[in-house]
């Protein structure tokens, strides 16, 4: 308690007398006591983000000029086209605003690599609330909010809200609005703005209420669970604990309570609705023909603007001009649908469904439905029912397929990259597996081939045109040459005598035939991802029969497919023994569900009978996971939640029989974690092989002294080095390491190697690294996989990845001096 009021007393003093935040953490003592207030002191730090209102201004003033007119152009452009491992999202543009539907995990980093700018981006369309449509929400609120976008609003089916409840402590949105429309009880029955009317058909699966919801109780072990009131992120960005929701036109203000009804009970929903949007487009008025104006003697003046608006007149004379006359004919109302089916149990719902029906067969023009987006899964699309609804359409209809059919995932970066590293070593940079496309000629797909449906499957960046012409464009789509990423970098200046060096050196080094451990790093990247870094992960194998995943970030099972393939995949699942999740920051578990319920499947796939994964997690995640099983999608039998504080060093409280059955699944002799220095309820791990070796790994943290304790002795210290050495003050506010910081824990520790991960995302090739690397220090890339004996060739590589990836370098380097020089002008000021 002396400690306590110590502290926050001197913190008063701090803040009210301007001393910078990294000068109140360089006075803490770093003592146990000490670092347990650590969170409350940065939490009173004050950390605006200057440049979000403005951009909101911005954004607002341009948004009344643009309502004024109808869209000029309208595209539908697929993001992801639902291939294993990728979202199937559909991104619609018009010069005025935009659209997202469905919003799978990988969303964000798809729009990143492919310039599909978000700024415009005010409604997102849900079909199912399923994780794979689901997934990526998160991700993509938070680019948004960060980009000045003021408000979103989601669309589809009921309790979406809960998605925002669950994550509210990990995902920070202080900066914007969510609105949750009513889809299933707004009397309107659509959504409607100046540029297109989106009408919402509901469908329910078979032993559902007209509202959708499930009639079944819900299991006595998900009652009364313990709620999770953490804000994970408030010791590092002072956010605000209660989030904004406005649905049905109320605000509410969520305090991490489900609502409750007349009896106090909370109400719970499960998602058993689907919602099919019909888009309506606004009719363009045609242009006036200046021409046409002239030869009618037509004068300049407020005759002209009445023509434009589509008015007759009549000219001094007499004469009566008539505005068809001398105006190009109207954009025409360009008919989209978006549908999904995603069981049987939806199907007689779907197919009877009488909103639907009114577009089949002969319709007035304004009817005629141009093209259908479908995410109806392909185990659908083998039901004749389905396949005839689809015939009672024109057959000029073009059929649109985001789902499980589709190939490739869209992101030619990774593979850009990846070819390039893979010149400087094939074994530890192999070539990527996932399908990366398929054949552009061959559109129709092998359960339709009998019929006239015009079928496209979906290719990221495929785009259909409805305004000002109609047709496929597909000039922009993903295209893939393996031979011009190769050439890029045999054709840098002094690469490829590089590169001779460096195979000279490693013919040098002495092998061994020793295959596991195997270390593949999924993701090395930290907060959001990039085209080339993912967000955190590690895939260990332990031996050809087991694997535990370090972190899974967002997208982590979307590497997996790419790494191993989307049919060898599934073994690597079997084989996942264990999940760790370090702490409870978005960038380190958003993968966690789709890797769980894909895990679910590939046991199915291969008629394995099922078992949980353990999940080593801090046990506050219990909160976010129960709350998506009660709302979403049944999930808690899928793991067995084994508590971070059960592993402390040299205090397990493992059960003695569960001890033995936990390490016997894991396959390996020794796990224990110990709390480090980064957010409330953070953990370091470390991994000891029945072989004797050990594997350390940070997970978040400022250098911490109980992380040397555990990783004593290390073979391999996986260390988190956010940023470069310069930016020590940074890294000290953000509670995170930099690379010299890391480097010299695991000096401490005597490791006898460590390797760098969790780069900012400023170092989108190489981090920035002063002088030249030890010996025994490394830096991971995604797709990178090690062996214990590989491990003394990552060092040498460093001189010629700042030669491949120069350009991005010398970028880093300027951005780096500027931020200095930007900091440096600053302090001048306030002495001055």
């Amino acid at each position: 308690m002396k400690v306590t009021r110590a502290l926050i007393g001197y913190l008063s003093r701090s803040v009210h007398s301007k001393t910078k935040p990294e000068v109140i953490l360089r006075n803490i003592k770093t003592k146990p006591k000490a670092q347990s207030v650590l969170h409350a002191l940065l939490i009173a730090m004050p950390k605006e983000q200057v440049h979000i209102p403005h951009l909101k201004s911005q954004r607002t003033q341009k948004k009344e000029v643009a309502s004024k007119f109808p869209a000029g152009y309208i595209n539908l452009e697929v993001l992801g086209n639902g291939a294993k491992g990728a979202p199937a999202s559909l991104y619609v543009f018009t010069d005025q605003t935009r659209y997202l539907f469905n919003c799978g995990e990988g969303t964000q980093r798809l729009a990143h690599e492919h310039r599909m700018k978000l700024a415009k981006l005010e409604h997102v369309f849900i079909t199912n609330s399923s994780w794979k449509n689901l997934g990526g929400v998160p991700g993509v609120a938070l680019t948004i909010q960060d980009i000045g976008v003021p408000i979103i609003t989601i669309h589809g089916p009921p309790g979406l809200e809960n998605l925002f409840e669950g994550t509210r402590r990990f995902v920070i949105l202080k900066d914007l609005q969510i609105r949750v429309a009513d889809c299933v009880n707004d009397s309107q029955g659509y959504y409607e703005d100046h540029v297109m009317r989106i009408n919402y058909v509901t469908l329910v699966k078979k032993g559902t209420n007209e509202n959708g919801v499930s009639s079944e109780p819900e299991p006595e072990s998900l009652k009364e669970k313990e709620e999770d009131k953490i804000d994970y992120y408030a010791p590092i960005k002072g956010s605000k604990r209660n989030l904004e929701v406005t649905q049905g036109g109320i605000t509410k203000k969520l305090k991490g309570e489900l609502e409750k009804d007349q009896f106090g009970r909370k109400i719970e929903k499960q998602a058993d609705t689907v919602i099919c949007y019909i888009c309506r487009p606004k009719k363009k008025p045609g242009a006036l023909l200046i021409e046409k104006c002239m030869d009618y003697g037509v004068p300049a003046g407020p005759l002209l603007g009445k023509l434009k608006r589509g008015e007759d007149v009549t000219l001094p004379n007499g004469t009566i001009v008539k505005a068809a006359d001398v105006r190009s004919p109207d954009a025409p109302c360009t008919v989209f649908l978006v549908v999904d089916c995603p069981t049987e149990e939806y199907l007689d719902s779907f197919i009877t469904n009488e909103e639907l029906l009114k577009f089949h067969g002969d319709v007035p023009v304004d009817d005629i439905v141009h093209v259908i987006i479908h995410f109806t899964p392909k185990e659908m699309l083998k039901s004749s029912k389905y396949i005839e609804w689809m015939e009672k359409f024109r057959i000029s209809t073009q059929h649109i397929l985001l789902n499980n059919i589709s190939e490739g995932m869209g992101s030619e970066a990774v593979h850009r990259v990846q070819y390039k590293l893979n010149l400087l070593d094939p074994y530890m940079f192999p070539l990527l597996k996932d399908s990366y496309g398929i054949d552009h000629n061959k559109k129709r797909t092998e359960f339709v081939s009998n019929t006239q449906l015009q079928i496209t499957q979906g290719v990221t960046q495929y785009r259909y045109k409805l305004r000002p012409e109609i047709g496929v464009d597909n000039s922009i789509e993903v295209k893939f040459n393996p031979m011009d990423f190769v050439k890029e970098a045999m054709d840098i200046p002094d690469f490829e005598l590089a590169l001779n060096n460096l195979k000279r050196q490693f013919s040098q080094l002495t092998t061994s035939d020793v295959e596991y451990p195997k270390i593949i790093f999924l993701g090395t990247g930290s907060c959001i991802p990039n085209k080339t870094r993912n967000t955190s992960g590690i895939l260990l194998q332990i031996s050809e029969s087991k694997c535990i995943i370090l972190d899974c970030g967002e997208g982590t099972y979307g590497q997996l497919v790419r790494f191993f393939g989307p049919i060898h995949v599934d073994e690597i699942l079997i084989k996942l023994s264990g999940i760790f999740v370090s702490h409870l920051h978005a960038d380190h578990h958003l993968g966690l569900i789709n890797l769980l319920q894909q895990r679910e499947d590939s046991f199915k796939k291969q008629n394995i009978p099922f078992h949980p994964v353990f999940l080593i997690s801090p046990h506050q995640i219990q909160s976010w996971l129960h709350l998506y099983d009660r709302n979403f999608e049944k999930l808690i039998h899928l793991y067995d939640l084994v508590g971070t504080t059960s592993l402390i060093i040299e205090n397990s409280k493992l059960d003695p029989s569960f001890e033995k059955k936990f390490y016997e699944e894991l396959n390996v002799k020794k796990i224990e974690t110990v709390e480090v220095r980064h957010c409330p309820n953070a953990y370091g791990i470390s991994i000891k092989g029945i072989s004797g070796w050990k594997i350390t790994y940070s997970g978040d943290t400022m250098p911490c002294d109980y992380l040397t304790t555990l990783g004593k002795d290390s073979d391999l210290l996986i260390h988190e080095a956010t940023m470069e050495d310069e930016l020590k003050d940074e890294a000290l506010v953000k509670m995170h390491s930099t690379t010299s910081e890391a480097i010299e824990i695991g000096k401490k520790m005597n490791a006898k190697f460590i390797m760098l991960t969790h780069f900012s995302q400023r170092y989108s090739k190489v981090p920035k690294i002063n002088g030249e690397l030890d010996k025994n220090v490394g830096i991971a890339f995604d797709n990178m996989l090690l062996r214990l004996s590989d491990l003394w060739k990552v060092p040498m590589m460093y001189p010629i990845l700042k030669t491949m990836f120069a350009e991005s370098y010398d970028e880093m380097e300027t951005k780096t001096a500027k931020k200095l020089r930007r900091k440096e002008r600053e302090k001048m000021g306030k002495i001055e």
